[in-house]
């Protein structure tokens, strides 16, 4: 009967030492990648910063160095902010799709070098001030 449990044992050991937790997994491109601290600043983007959400939206909070400047005026208004047509523009508003919309009138005027980097709040949490 000792002979049986001896030859059990050994499968059991070997089952409960492989649970998820035990488990080393190798590391990968997306195991790599890390989440900058709430007190790592992340680099922004060289260029003008566009906000082009509401002047309400703007003044709840936004990047440091934003100048606000809503999608429907920015066609108007860009001119006096950015004289070169290959400088670089950043813009960012709730989710994006202001933003894009944005994008769109720049690059249809000639701007060459317009990113829409989404939305403000995404922003904040990879670490933009």
């Amino acid at each position: 009967m000792k002979i049986k449990y001896l030859a059990i044992l050994p499968i059991v050991l070997g089952l409960t030492a492989c649970n998820e937790k035990s488990v080393a997994t190798p590391a990968t491109e997306s195991t790599k990648v890390s989440q900058p601290t709430p007190t790592q600043t992340v680099k922004k983007a060289d260029g003008i910063w566009i906000d082009v959400r509401s002047a309400d939206e703007y003044n709840a909070g936004h990047l440091d160095g934003a100048v606000n400047v809503t999608h429907e005026e920015i066609g108007n208004k860009i001119s006096g902010l950015v004289k070169d047509k290959n400088a670089p523009i950043n813009l960012y508003c709730r989710s994006g799709r202001r933003a894009e919309l944005a994008k769109t009138i720049l690059t249809n005027m000639g701007y060459t070098n317009v990113t829409n980097h989404g939305g403000y709040d995404d922003l904040v949490k990879k670490g933009l001030k």
